[in-house]
């Protein structure tokens, strides 16, 4: 039941079809770099990620991108203020990096829906994102989402602080759509868009190995990243990612 109401999360945002369209398909047949979030693409295990050395010089560099998206093998995952979103190996401390590195105001509240469902909150104003899940129990806690507000907040660069490449936060979709990143690693086209992304105020998605990386917009001008974790991958649910920091 509780695995059924989780995956309805994601289909409210990226529509059910969609969504099982998008993660079922293999790297090979449509998107040669690794893009799609399917069990082939990630078989082999992880890969080597470096962590960085200071895991705040990302966060306080105000001339670093906000997201990065780096590819290593068929593996395509993003990085998000210095931190990479990763479930495997040396790469998944990226979270615990996050969390820590972040605590300082960081605020957890949880409401629990006519279903029983308890769903947590953290949210971290210091970079002004949080992460959305369900808590299982007192042990389990699945992460549904990582959302990032845009502009970034003044102490970390405000508007002028890059959101991915050259782009800043109030981008249009197809300034995004131009970015270096997504013409290599994306192919240059949304794998999925909302339908009322045309009205400017809608959400565009690509697939990552993981997951699926989102972006919003309002009146047409960029306004958030969210990454959406792939429910399928139990790594996300390594108890050790959420821990009180």
């Amino acid at each position: 039941m509780l695995f059924d109401y989780r995956l309805a999360g994601l289909f409210l945002v990226a529509g059910a079809g969609a969504w099982m369209g998008c993660a079922g398909q293999t790297a090979s047949l449509e998107h040669p770099e690794g893009e799609v979030a399917g069990k082939s693409s990630h078989a082999s295990g992880p890969v080597h990620i470096e962590l960085p050395a200071d895991s705040t010089a990302a966060r306080d560099d105000r001339t670093a991108p906000v997201l990065q998206v780096s590819t290593a093998g068929g593996t395509v995952f993003p990085t998000v203020y210095g931190y990479p979103i990763y479930p495997e190996g040396d790469g998944a401390q990226g979270i615990t990096m996050f969390r820590r590195d972040n605590k300082t105001g960081m605020r957890k509240r949880e409401t629990t829906d006519d279903a029983g469902v308890v769903h947590e909150i953290e949210e971290y104003p210091q970079l002004g994102c949080r992460f959305d899940g369900v808590r299982e129990n007192v042990n389990k806690f699945v992460p549904l989402s990582l959302t990032c507000d845009l502009p970034p907040p003044k102490p970390v660069g405000g508007v002028k602080r890059p959101v991915m490449g050259e782009l800043t936060s109030g981008a249009k979709a197809e300034q995004l759509l131009q970015d270096k990143t997504v013409e290599q690693v994306f192919l240059g086209e949304f794998h999925l868009k909302t339908e009322d992304f045309e009205a400017g105020s809608g959400t565009g998605y690509f697939n990552t190995t993981h997951g699926q990386l989102a972006f919003g917009f309002s009146k047409k001008k960029l306004a958030r990243v969210v990454y959406y974790f792939d429910p399928a991958v139990k790594g996300w649910q390594n108890p050790n990612l959420w821990v009180t920091p």
